[in-house]
């Protein structure tokens, strides 16, 4: 596998990476998870970076308000876990860049998603991390899921609620909107979201799916079998890194070593490959691309002694290319990787 830097520029402590497009827009979103800057950088301009905003910060998400160039993100994530006084901002796309105007407050909020129902309402999925803490390592008020609605109009959420199932240190989410569910890593295990229009109640549904404690998780077709692996990391910020088939019934592959503080995972097809990101922070910190081959799981590694907070793949004009948020050089860069 070949690895080129396309860019690497500096953020402090960056963390929250998406990619934001629509028609003919196309840009890559970086946030600082400290008090610090938000960058846009356009695809379709040579990577020219825009400021979204240069101060507040604390930003664990970025997520696009389907059918817009518009996003959600949350701010004042700090300190550490005690994030009581986190937010959401709305960023209206408008005369090409984002205005940014705060819409609520939202306690302890680590990871959340808009998802489009067919009737093009957009539902938001809220998860905190915890409910109310007295110090950082406190961790005996468990988090809760919130479920609600995202008013385009008036910009607003709506009809939020809790669902009864709490969760300890719930770090992960990853969604699969196209088969109607969302899946939510915690101390208890993994748990799947299935969404109302795919629910047999027609309300949200909550199933356990996985009972060991689980910090992230990416699902993808490793093996070209038609069923897709499950790529966790264990322990929150844990330090293994394992994958297993469809029903959780079988353990693929174990990586040998431990990976401290493992926190960046990615799963999709590049260069008409299934294959999968990961990256961890501390220790030796490598950021790499795993792909299954003859049998076997092989690792590239992108980039050593980067510790990856998040970081997501993507093509371009017959390109591929890695977005990583590489929080412990403080750099943002772009990679584009050939020969995988």
């Amino acid at each position: 596998m070949n690895v080129k830097k396309v860019f690497s520029d500096e953020l402090p402590s960056c963390y929250a990476v998406n990619r934001i497009q629509k028609d003919d827009k196309d840009y890559l979103l970086v946030a600082s998870e400290v008090e610090n800057s938000c960058f846009a950088y356009d695809i379709n301009d040579n990577f020219s970076k825009k400021i979204v905003w240069d101060t507040v910060g604390g930003t664990m998400s970025i997520i696009q308000v389907p059918g817009t160039l518009d996003f959600l993100a949350t701010q004042k994530f700090y300190p550490g876990f005690n994030s009581k006084e986190c937010q959401i901002v709305y960023g209206k796309y408008k005369d090409e860049k984002w205005e940014v105007k705060k819409i609520s407050d939202f306690p302890y909020l680590h990871r959340f998603d808009l998802i489009k129902q067919k009737d093009g309402k957009i539902l938001f999925v809220g998860c905190t991390i915890a409910n109310s803490k007295k110090f950082v390592e406190d961790w005996s008020d468990k988090g809760k899921i919130f479920v609600g609605e995202f008013d385009l109009g008036s910009a607003e959420l709506t009809n939020l609620k809790e669902l009864p199932l709490r969760l300890l240190k719930n770090h992960g989410y990853y969604e699969v909107q196209k088969e109607g569910y969302s899946l939510i890593t915690a101390v208890e295990g993994i748990v799947k979201l299935t969404y109302p229009e795919y629910s047999d109640t027609e309300d949200w549904r909550l199933d356990i799916i996985f009972g060991e404690e689980t910090s992230d998780i990416v699902q993808v077709d490793l093996d070209g079998d038609s069923q897709k692996e499950n790529v966790i990391i264990q322990g929150f910020h844990g330090d293994t890194l394992r994958v297993f088939n469809e029903d959780f019934s079988k353990e693929l592959y174990k990586y040998p070593d431990p990976t401290e503080f493992g926190h960046a995972i990615w799963g999709g097809k590049l260069q008409g490959k299934n294959v999968f990101l990961y990256g961890y922070r501390s220790g030796k910190a490598d950021l790499s691309l795993f792909s299954y081959e003859n049998g076997k799981f092989v690792q590239n590694i992108i980039e050593e002694k980067c510790a990856s907070s998040n970081a997501i793949a993507f093509e371009k004009t017959g390109k591929a290319y890695v977005f990583s948020a590489n929080n412990g050089n403080h750099k943002v860069t772009l990679y584009e990787i050939s020969e995988i």
